[in-house]
């Protein structure tokens, strides 16, 4: 297996576990909610700290990985969720639960800037590396919902954190035993801008373009972090289907059935990834950033207004472009930032989108009490609209910039 093979390997192992222990939670909230006896917006409010650190601690791990390099805070990344993981499987009470949760989400902040410096700066064809990765994120989406569903149901919500977290040690340890080069194949920046650091020609369309995936993550939070629960109490067709053939009624089988359906639209982000990746080595950057962002608009409106099987294929769309964005995102941090900084330019991504992004499961939450969980879509909806306009602002004053892989 050659050099790039092996760093687009383990950097998808580890973007699969990502986003494996993201909704993992979500997924289970309504199991957690019947075993600690708490309501559904305190069980989500349990995950603040995880998705909290999950982006406030990317940026020191951006920084720690340009100084001693991306294999190693990739290892560090299994090992650390690992742990977290296993002692969340231990938990029991709504304090503890919230500890160890954040744990996971403190060692998870290692892989986006660890993992996307390795591969924007190490790949040459770097749009569809990213495409490639970010199938393997959304296979961890894909996969979350079902297994936690199914492990639930066979063996309790413990037990998917203790199988989740020794597959992560485990994997962590083959790294360790994996050689990797990570010399730069990229090189965008102009003569001297390295030794500027982010002061070069480019900084003004990087803030603005901060600003844009910090609101960027709020939605996209918003939604990661309802939609297992809401598809249980809002597209129950498959759980009536099981009952009308005599399924047994085991407890936690109606999660189940919800949670096979976040995975189905999950799946459909794959396409969407590679789509993306696929057109972000071809086309302006730009351009493929706001196009994918306004087809997604009126799918998460949408969400807030259907039910049963139009809400599942409103979501399956709404996620399509959600997801099939990020390569292209991914792709024009790097265009807009020098090598030498770059998994310190995804760790200031990351503390922007998923650490405001956190604060998503207490606007949820109030939003919920107040108007009902509908209504957290046209949140979401408004949000995207605005951002929308910000990259159509970001477009019109970087005309004279390459933003071209």
């Amino acid at each position: 297996m050659g050099n790039e093979s092996r760093i687009i390997l383990h950097a998808g192992v580890a973007h699969f576990m990502t986003y494996f222990y993201e909704i993992a939670f979500p997924a289970l909230a309504i199991p957690l909610m019947l075993s600690l006896r708490m309501d559904l917006a305190d069980v989500l409010k349990l995950g603040f700290f995880m998705y909290l650190l999950y982006g406030i601690a990317a940026l020191p791990a951006g920084f720690f990985a340009d100084r001693l390099g991306n294999r190693i805070s990739l290892i560090i990344f299994f090992l650390g969720i690992g742990t977290g993981s296993i002692i969340t499987a231990f938990s029991r009470t709504a304090f503890s639960l919230s500890l160890s949760l954040a744990v996971i989400g403190f060692f998870a902040a290692i892989y986006h800037p660890a993992g996307m410096g390795l591969i924007s700066s190490c790949v040459k064809k770097r749009g569809m590396a990213l495409g490639i990765n970010g199938v393997a994120g959304n296979a961890g989406f894909v996969m979350a919902p079902f297994a936690a569903g199914f492990i639930n149901w066979i063996a309790g919500w413990q037990a998917v954190y203790f199988l989740a977290g020794v597959f992560s040690i485990c994997w962590g340890i083959i790294l360790a035993r994996t050689p990797i080069d990570e010399t730069h194949v990229h090189h965008e920046s102009p003569p001297g801008a390295e030794n500027r650091g982010f002061f070069n020609d480019n900084l003004k369309y990087f803030i603005t373009l901060c600003v844009i995936m910090t609101l960027s993550g709020l939605a996209y939070r918003s939604n990661t972090v309802i939609l297992p629960a809401y598809l249980e109490l809002k597209a129950d067709f498959l759980w009536n289907m099981l009952q009308s053939i005599s399924m047994p009624q085991f407890s936690g089988a109606s999660t189940m059935a919800a949670t096979f359906l976040a995975s189905l639209i999950f799946a459909v982000g794959i396409f969407g990834q590679l789509l993306g990746g696929k057109l972000a080595d071809h086309y302006d950057l730009r351009w493929l950033y706001f196009l994918f962002h306004l087809a997604s608009l009126p799918f998460a409106i949408l969400m807030g207004i259907l039910d049963q099987q139009l809400l599942v294929l409103a979501a399956g769309l709404y996620i399509f472009f959600s997801l099939g964005m990020q390569p292209i995102e991914n792709s024009l941090v790097a265009v807009f930032t020098p090598a030498r900084w770059r998994s310190t330019a995804y760790g200031i991504k990351f503390i922007l989108a998923f650490g405001v992004g956190a604060f998503a499961v207490y606007a949820v939450g109030w939003i919920q009490e107040s108007w009902g969980l509908e209504s957290v879509y046209f949140f979401v909806g408004f949000i995207i609209a605005s951002f929308v306009l910000m990259i159509f602002f970001l477009i019109s004053i970087s005309r004279k910039a390459t933003a071209r892989n």
